[in-house]
């Protein structure tokens, strides 16, 4: 996880997938995020990227005060529509979500494992005509925002106990320090 600003976060994550797609995959002609697949100028094969959604993980929390996110991202591989082209499609979509599967995460950039959800056809009626399209789907958790202990190198500075009912700030003065638990 990182403790950077979620605009270089999104920035480092958006290159590291870009970067490690296109040395894996040296036959897309086209990998870039954010493209509409059109006819027009599109070089195929094609992985087309974006990232569609970015949830709140209500399930983890570090204490950090950054916000575990769960992002979703999709690939758009592209090939034109073509007498073979069916079977290639469904090959080199299966085969980047297998990879991406093995691959666990992206080089460089700060994130939690790979989830592969699926990969599947794209709705034909959302099809660009000469174009045939599947989507591959995964998600990666990562935590945006400033890391509340960043300042103490990420470590809580000193940890302390009591026992209910005697806990929250009107008790403060009856913390007993951790032994032992200073960084």
């Amino acid at each position: 996880m990182a403790t950077d600003s979620p605009s270089s976060i999104l920035d480092t994550l958006h290159s590291a997938i870009e970067a490690a797609i296109r040395v894996r995959f040296p036959d897309f002609a086209t990998v870039e995020f954010y493209r509409e697949p059109s006819a027009e100028g599109l070089a195929t094969p094609a992985c087309l990227l974006a990232m569609t959604r970015c949830d709140r993980s209500k399930d983890k929390d570090d204490g950090s005060g950054q916000m575990q996110a769960l992002l979703r991202f999709e690939a758009r591989v592209v090939a034109a529509a073509t007498a073979g082209s069916a079977l290639q499609l469904r090959k080199a979509a299966v085969a980047l979500a297998t990879w991406l599967h093995q691959l666990g995460r992206f080089p460089g950039a700060a994130s939690g494992a790979i989830e592969v959800i699926a990969a599947l056809p794209e709705d034909a009626a959302a099809a660009q005509p000469g174009l045939r399209t599947w989507l591959v789907e995964w998600s990666l958790p990562v935590a945006l925002g400033s890391n509340a202990w960043e300042e103490t190198g990420g470590a809580v500075p000193q940890a302390f106990y009591s026992f209910v009912p005697e806990i929250g700030r009107d008790h403060e003065a009856r913390y007993q320090p951790i032994e032992g638990a200073t960084p």
